[in-house]
């Protein structure tokens, strides 16, 4: 009788920007920004490396009387290196352990190129087929669109607090609106970005477009002066003081001023992307957050902050940074946290006993009394694979008193956050979730959990949101455009 090894994986994962594909995820690889095959040149393997690999795992292994096919799925940066970053098999199956191991052994993998640029990361997709006591490895390249596709449906909640009863007893104070492909001319249901200008125009990215709403319709509003070519997406989203919307795109930094769009060259500004765009209303800066630091824009000029100018940076990795009201810039790095207060001094809490030791701040918020609300996220966890990991949010109190929010000790449904705002009307903090929907906090002991099982909202994944001048919540979701207002 023969026997088999897994097959195929049941459950898969999107984000087309950085995630494990497969159910059985490795943490040997840094995964906090890749794309997903992309690239004008996808990346790939040395054939005669590959070849090499084939015929030592055929000499070395077992393969009478099994039948099968295992996927990995490989993470390969801009050096040439690659490591094995989920794969299929979740049976610990001998054969599949020796085949992570010569993976993550091969030299002399070519990065994916984009625009003639090579990508940090992107990540391409091996199957190896056992068949007639011969094994057989080649790439399997995805369908994006077709993959995006398949993932257009409502993500159901996960709820990790099993303890809390959500009673949700201001949720008919609301009115919940969406717009989705099917209901709207919304071109996509993939909505990660959001911004609201000067004059109330939301500004959404959808998949890999760039639209605009005014409440009625969706419009068309990509840039035109660079050629999308095969692979084109945006990736942040900001407008600022002088309604002047900016975006980072694929290789590039573009800036509309509602007449005509620009191109900045990355060699007169430092940067060809980033992680984050924030507008600081009171300052008039625009931050840009990327691997070479904080970089500033302000009054038409460029500058930049960075470990080589201020040595209490944990890394020039930066992911979120933004003023608060005493002029301090709180910075998140993918090493930690870092404050620069109103005199210049630096504190980096790597170095502190709070909570932000260990975290990476990702978003942020200030009440009218000064106190801050942060997200976090864990850059280190000590339980490698745990997906409800010691995040949360922290509150930051005008004493300097920090406290921290998780599932452990709050309401909180789920531990990792994506976005954080106080509503200034209603004196309440809303959070929003990729798992488990939006958050509703009284700051007392009130916590209110709403998802696509118990209310309008139509998934439990909501990547960001903002407020417009009246107060109205906008999330931006994997299943269209969301708009919570009070009744």
């Amino acid at each position: 009788m023969k026997k088999t090894i897994l097959i195929l994986s049941t459950a898969f994962a999107v984000n087309l920007n950085a995630q494990n594909i497969f159910p059985v995820k490795l943490d040997n690889c840094k995964t906090d920004k890749f794309c997903l095959d992309c690239g004008d040149v996808k990346a790939g393997y040395d054939e005669q490396n590959f070849l090499q690999l084939q015929n030592e795992l055929q000499e070395s292994l077992n393969l009478k009387g099994l039948k099968g096919v295992i996927k990995f799925q490989m993470l390969v940066d801009s050096k040439g290196k690659a490591c094995v970053l989920s794969h299929t098999d979740q049976s610990k199956n001998p054969i599949t352990l020796k085949i992570i191991e010569k993976l993550n052994k091969l030299k002399n993998w070519s990065p994916a190129i984009t625009a003639g640029k090579k990508e940090e990361k992107s990540s391409i997709n091996l199957i190896f087929t056992i068949n007639e006591n011969k094994i057989k490895g080649n790439v399997e390249r995805v369908d994006v669109k077709a993959f995006t596709k398949s993932f257009d449906r409502p993500a159901n909640p996960e709820i990790f607090n099993k303890t809390y009863n959500y009673k949700n007893e201001n949720l008919k104070n609301y009115k919940i609106t969406s717009w989705n492909s099917k209901n709207s001319n919304l071109p996509n249901n993939m909505n990660d970005h959001i911004a609201i200008d000067k004059s109330g125009l939301i500004w959404l990215t959808a998949d890999e477009s760039l639209v605009t709403f005014d409440g009625k319709d969706f419009k068309n509003a990509e840039q035109n002066i660079t050629d999308k070519g095969k692979f084109f997406s945006y990736y942040a989203l900001a407008s600022d003081n002088d309604n002047v919307k900016w975006v980072a795109a694929t290789n590039n930094i573009y800036s509309f001023d509602n007449n005509k769009w620009k191109k900045y060259d990355p060699k007169e500004i430092g940067i060809d992307g980033v992680y984050e765009i924030i507008n600081n209303p009171k300052t008039g800066e625009v931050f840009f957050c990327s691997d070479e630091g904080l970089t500033i824009f302000k009054n038409g000029e460029w500058s930049n902050i960075n470990k080589s100018k201020i040595k209490e940076f944990p890394s020039d990795r930066v992911t979120f940074a933004k003023r608060d009201s005493k002029n301090r810039i709180w910075i998140g790095t993918f090493s930690g946290t870092v404050m620069i207060d109103e005199n210049g001094k630096a504190t980096n809490f790597e170095n502190t006993s709070t909570v932000l030791k260990g975290k990476c701040i990702t978003s942020m918020d200030e009440d009218e009394n000064g106190n801050l609300y942060f997200t976090l996220y864990e850059f280190n966890s000590k339980e490698k694979g745990q997906i409800n990991r010691n995040e949360g949010f922290a509150i930051r109190n005008t004493d300097g008193t920090f406290k921290q929010y998780t599932t452990e000790n709050s309401g909180m449904p789920f531990n990792h956050t994506n976005c954080i705002l106080y509503d200034k009307t209603d004196k309440v903090v809303w959070i929003s979730t990729d798992r488990a929907g939006l958050i509703r906090y009284d700051l007392k002991d009130g916590w209110e959990n709403y998802h696509n099982q118990n209310s309008d909202i139509p998934t439990s994944y909501i990547s960001t949101m903002t407020f417009d001048e009246k107060g109205n919540l906008y999330l931006a979701t994997r299943q269209g455009l969301v708009k919570i207002e009070k009744k």
